[in-house]
């Protein structure tokens, strides 16, 4: 038992995570993410990528409220109550989140923090985005 803990889980566990990963292909990626990733392969300054993402960022959000948009009008009233309920802290996470990595980020030593940081503040977004378009595609078809 214990070297199936030790060695062969992990193993187990490394496969099936690569092989998650494999399964996102080029073909599946969202338009936003291929968009973005070409933006950094022909912008490889700093600033170039900082931009990237924010453009991203922008790109995402533009779905986020969207997908928030389509949510709201699937929802009973006592629903949509709650989903703004859940937006408004979201927002305050999105925010506070920002301002905590971003300072991490900002005083660390190196230009790629700064990247690191901008592209935090995109993932946020995507996530939300992509968590409220998961939440009307179930409702859509009920």
């Amino acid at each position: 038992m214990y070297f199936f803990t030790k060695f062969i889980s992990p193993i187990l566990f490394l496969t099936f995570s690569l092989t998650v990963l494999g399964q996102t292909t080029s073909a599946s990626k969202d338009p936003i993410d291929k968009q973005y990733e070409s933006c950094i392969g022909t912008n490889q300054t700093t600033q170039g990528m900082i931009e990237c993402a924010q453009i991203a960022e922008k790109a995402w959000d533009g779905e986020l409220n969207k997908n928030y948009k389509q949510l709201m009008t699937l929802l009973a009233p006592d629903e949509k109550e709650l989903l703004k309920k859940a937006q408004i802290s979201w927002l305050a996470y999105r925010d506070n989140e920002n301002k905590f990595s971003g300072t991490m980020y900002y005083n660390m030593q190196g230009s790629m923090w700064l990247i690191t940081a901008a592209d935090r503040t995109r993932s946020i977004v995507k996530a939300r985005a992509i968590e409220l378009k998961m939440y009307y595609e179930i409702l859509k078809d009920k």
